[in-house]
């Protein structure tokens, strides 16, 4: 089934089954990845997995998913590297809070997000607008990527895993996500990524801004990208298709779904900064001519 949601008349939308529907939205910047993968990686990640849980979902549950287009809105804590395309956390928060309350004055009440950036500004202003919109209407939404990328999901594979302890530091544009987009489709990434340098840094200096951009240097990535594989990322993104599937069956279930509906950095109340006009605003970098 999987229909686009935006396709159907608004006397279609208001017949469907809204017990035993399920809608999908996808949030994610268009941002610089680095040298070698496109702005619009993370858009490109949120619909590979938003399509494979959808599949999985429908032949889980007697239920039919619908999904809308994906929303190019999104937060983030660097925000002045060249190509990036950012919000601030309060937009990005009321962007996808109206997204929300108006899915559920459709009558919608299993509504999932896909926020596909793992930056903490995000899945934070996400959750937020998650939780208002819970508070208003009955607990209808869930953001479950947060969790998944803190690792609530369904455990990596072996191979992964051993990656992952071999080069751990690998927050943007590195292996990670480059496995991911050769496997979804090897065009997307530029020859050359091989040829790439290691860039690093801890994950207490990730919450500093001018440290990332330290890290991201002249490159724009931090990690390996050299270690790239499309096995790796057949594995990543089944591993991500498995979790936010398990997820939304729970959820649509309203059993078992607790752990991927709280992102466990939401409590460091320094993250929410960026709520804060004098802290939240963009940081833009305007090219000399």
């Amino acid at each position: 089934m999987m229909k686009d949601l935006s396709l159907l008349t608004w006397k279609e939308v208001r017949a469907l089954d809204k017990d035993r529907s399920i809608v999908f939205v996808v949030l994610a910047p268009i941002e610089e990845h680095g040298c070698c993968l496109p702005l619009a990686t993370d858009l490109l990640e949120g619909e590979h997995w938003c399509r494979g849980a959808m599949a999985k979902v429908e032949a889980a549950l007697d239920a039919g998913c619908y999904y809308l287009p994906a929303f190019p809105v999104a937060a983030a804590s660097v925000t002045e590297f060249y190509g990036s395309v950012h919000f601030t956390m309060r937009t990005t928060c009321e962007v996808a809070r109206g997204i929300l309350e108006s899915l559920c004055c459709m009558g919608f009440r299993h509504i999932v997000v896909i926020a596909s950036h793992a930056d903490p500004q995000h899945q934070i202003a996400v959750e937020k607008a998650v939780r208002k919109v819970n508070r208003k209407y009955g607990v209808r939404v869930i953001a479950p990527m947060g969790p998944i990328f803190m690792g609530a999901g369904t455990g990596q594979a072996e191979a992964v895993e051993r990656v992952m302890q071999e080069h751990a530091d690998d927050y943007h544009a590195g292996w990670v996500e480059s496995s991911c987009l050769l496997d979804m489709d090897g065009g997307y990434v530029r020859d050359g990524y091989r040829q790439l340098p290691d860039t690093g840094i801890s994950d207490r200096d990730m919450i500093f801004r001018k440290r990332q951009l330290a890290a991201m240097g002249v490159y724009g990535h931090i990690g390996s990208p050299r270690f790239a594989t499309a096995e790796l990322g057949r594995q990543l993104n089944g591993n991500c298709i498995d979790s936010l599937c398990d997820a939304v069956v729970c959820f649509y279930r309203r059993s078992g779904y607790q752990k991927y509906a709280r992102y466990p950095l939401y409590r460091i109340l320094p993250l929410h900064l960026g709520f804060l006009g004098v802290f939240g605003r963009v940081r833009r970098s305007k090219e000399g001519r």
